[in-house]
């Protein structure tokens, strides 16, 4: 029979081992603490045996803007600039003390993310660490975001700074309620170094947009209308075109994509840009223009691009051609038309195709419209022109475009490579042959598979390119929000 005084025993003896075991276990702890500040210690004291760790903070900031421009592996989802401040001690005190590493500010959001309300919320946080330690640098800022979630605190948090502002995109698709949470923080502000402005809304339905158009007076800037006198770039496409214009009297590249606007509202707002450069259309409805109606005068265009819709074929995309007068125009871009009308363009020297499945009848017209071409971009969709640019062409026995140069080809199909390789031939035996010819990897692939690219190689001087091209071409910077080539 077991005795209370056994018992009692027990009981102190498990007291006292429970007791020496905290004992043992914060002592442990602090053990630990102890150790990990050691180490602590230990790894600053190796990196400052590190040989980086001699150079000036003034070299190490520099470094760290050229690790910044320089493209990283796309898995990498954390920006350099934050991983710099995780490295060390040091790297952290350099990395928040260089104002320029934190000047470009992005935010994007999808509702297929976890929590994205939440994401929403720390991205916002995350924007006002970001404008603190810029500190009074210029700065960009762009937002991608997807899905019915309110942005008016962070448009209204950037726009506190819209002094500092050098580019700014948007791009929203959550319409029409982020529209004038838009409207709301932009309209009357005074952005004197902002250079760069692209607005994306998603555009109205058919039902709702098909029978709205600007009249003349909506060409009325109706944000920034307290002055954006640096701007050169401006991109407003879908709703944004409607009803979030920026002034555009100095603009000098203007992007207007998917919306339906009425040709006297067109005219007035090109008349409205006398030092416009570049143009972009795409998937544009021009609509009632009149059948004699004055050219449009863009006395300084040099570049012109026009995408159109194939699948639609009421709009007739390529007629736009007949509605400018650009004296001076050098590069046509041309993308998802399947038609040419019989003109001239007497300047242009670069031409490029994208899915354009012209007729026989086009080719031939498209051919003589471009008599001082130096330079000829195509992909697959139109391989019978290479035979016809290998022919003589008329009395002088030249072949067509005589001072064509260079040539740019894309996807490339097996059927294609022998036209290609007729055609340069053809066109040394003419005296008129091409001196570079730039392919991207779809079709070296395909002519190293015809044992065919070391011929070209050894023939004329061949390049790698992916076939999309800056645009306009001395732009200097890179344009996340270009959507021209998207399908």
């Amino acid at each position: 029979m077991v005795s209370d005084s056994e018992l009692d025993f027990t009981a102190k003896a498990i007291e006292g081992l429970e007791l020496k075991k905290s004992h043992l276990l914060r002592e442990a702890g602090e053990v630990d603490l102890e150790l990990r500040y050691a180490r602590a210690r230990h790894g600053r004291l190796l990196n400052r045996k590190a040989p980086i760790f001699k150079l000036p903070n003034e070299i190490l900031s520099h470094i760290f803007m050229i690790c910044q421009r320089t493209p990283g592996p796309r898995a990498m989802h954390v920006p350099f600039e934050v991983l710099a401040s995780h490295v060390s001690t040091m790297w952290r005190e350099v990395s928040i003390g260089t104002p320029l590493l934190w000047t470009a500010i992005v935010i994007k959001v999808r509702p297929r993310q976890l929590l994205a309300k939440k994401v929403l919320e720390w991205k916002l946080e995350r924007t006002r660490v970001y404008l603190s330690r810029t500190s009074t640098c210029p700065f960009t800022a762009s937002f991608d975001i997807v899905g019915p979630f309110q942005v008016d605190q962070i448009l209204d948090l950037i726009s506190a700074h819209a002094d500092r502002w050098l580019r700014l995109s948007v791009s929203i698709k959550n319409p029409p309620a982020a529209t004038l949470e838009i409207w709301q923080a932009l309209h009357s502000l005074y952005a004197p170094a902002l250079e760069h402005v692209s607005i994306w809304l998603t555009r109205l339905s058919n039902s709702m947009g098909e029978h709205h158009h600007h009249s003349d007076t909506d060409c009325m800037p109706l944000i920034f209308r307290g002055g954006a006198p640096s701007l050169k770039f401006v991109r407003v496409s879908g709703m944004a075109l409607g009803c979030l214009q920026p002034p555009l009297g100095l603009v000098e590249t203007l992007h207007l994509s998917g919306y339906p606007l009425s040709y006297a509202s067109f005219r007035t707002m090109l008349d409205g840009i006398p030092n416009l450069l570049n143009l972009s259309l795409h998937r544009m409805h021009i609509t009632n223009r009149p059948a004699d109606c004055a050219p449009i005068v863009l006395p300084n265009l040099r570049a012109l691009r026009v995408c159109g819709n194939l699948d639609d074929e009421t709009t007739l995309p390529h007629r736009i051609f007949r509605v400018f007068r650009a004296p001076l125009l050098e590069s046509l871009v041309l993308k998802d038309l399947d038609a040419f009308d019989e003109q001239v363009f007497p300047t242009v020297h670069t031409l490029s195709l994208y899915t354009c499945p012209f007729s026989a009848g086009e080719m031939f017209r498209m051919l003589r419209a471009f008599p001082a071409l130096t330079t000829f971009r195509l992909d697959e969709s139109l391989p019978d022109i290479l035979d016809l640019l290998g022919m003589p062409h008329g009395a002088s026995g030249k072949p067509p475009w005589p001072h064509l140069q260079t040539l740019a080809v894309t996807d490339m199909e097996t059927a294609d490579v022998e036209l290609l390789c007729d055609m340069i031939e053809h066109r040394q035996t003419l005296n008129t042959p091409l001196a570079r010819l730039f392919l991207d990897r779809r079709s070296r692939v395909v002519l190293r598979k015809k044992e065919r690219l070391d011929w070209l190689q050894k023939t004329l001087q061949v390049d790698r390119h992916d076939g999309v091209y800056s645009w306009p071409a001395n732009l200097g910077y890179e344009d996340n929000d270009e959507g021209f080539w998207d399908p």
